[in-house]
């Protein structure tokens, strides 16, 4: 028997990954609001410790994981980059961008392979095969910044360019129908991601890694129900740096 892993968060995400580890014969342990953390750790020694919870949850989730797991934590949220889990002396986290989704009622749908980073990436991708969702170990902690921009870059400007347009609108939509937005908003982010890392990144190797993700799902819907709450988080992100995006602030006008 393979040793245990945790799952902190049985949403839909998390279950998708608790069937995983189980078709890879690990023992899945969820740990939930009513879960007694204190005493899973004096019962169990895990694989590792894989952090389920939504974006806006996350910083207090990675609270409650105690010292003895430190250096066995993964992370899978939206939104995330290594400022996030940078304060709390993790060591060598491992951090799989997800590029499947899965809805209440439906089984899981792929648009491209997630892409996965740090010491616990082998057990994540083989584990995925064994349900058939497709990702791949990256090499270096570079190329994982890349893929962690280009899924927050993707994200945020599918679902704040979609507050804007039609209801029902595509990614083709915007990317066909809506392109001088679409670029505006996605300027915006970018200088966004941009000062939250400190880094600089090829604007033009991110469009074409975009254009891709939609290939992956044409018709996948570019206003989900988090995006206002994406939208007044980017912009608190925003003006906690003293930095002006002048087209999200022109949307949030224009929705209020």
């Amino acid at each position: 028997m393979k040793k245990p892993i945790i799952v902190l968060g049985i949403g839909e995400l998390g279950s998708v990954f608790a069937r995983a580890f189980l078709k890879n014969n690990h023992p899945v342990y969820p740990i939930t609001r009513a879960t007694d953390i204190d005493e899973l750790r004096s019962l169990i020694d895990p694989e590792f410790i894989l952090v389920c919870t939504g974006e806006a949850e996350l910083q207090s989730a990675l609270n409650t994981i105690p010292s003895e797991w430190k250096d066995r934590v993964a992370m899978m949220q939206n939104e995330l980059l290594p400022r996030d889990w940078a304060i709390h002396d993790f060591i060598d986290p491992t951090v799989i961008s997800v590029w499947f989704e899965k809805k209440k009622g439906m089984d899981s749908k792929v648009l491209i392979s997630s892409p996965v980073f740090g010491p616990k990436a082998q057990i994540l991708v083989a584990s995925l095969a064994l349900i058939d969702i497709p990702a791949h170990v990256l090499t270096s902690q570079d190329e994982l910044l890349f893929e962690l921009v280009l899924k927050n870059l993707y994200i945020l400007t599918t679902n704040i360019a979609g507050l804007l347009i039609e209801k029902e609108a595509t990614v083709e939509d915007l990317h066909n129908q809506h392109p001088n937005l679409m670029c505006k908003v996605s300027n915006d982010i970018l200088s966004l991601q941009a000062q939250l890392t400190g880094q600089t990144f090829d604007a033009q190797k991110l469009e074409q890694s975009i254009i891709q993700a939609f290939k992956g799902d044409l018709t996948h819907k570019c206003m989900g129900r988090s995006a206002p709450a994406r939208l007044k988080r980017t912009l608190e992100l925003a003006k906690s740096f003293n930095l002006s995006l002048p087209t999200l602030e022109d949307i949030t006008s224009q929705i209020v």
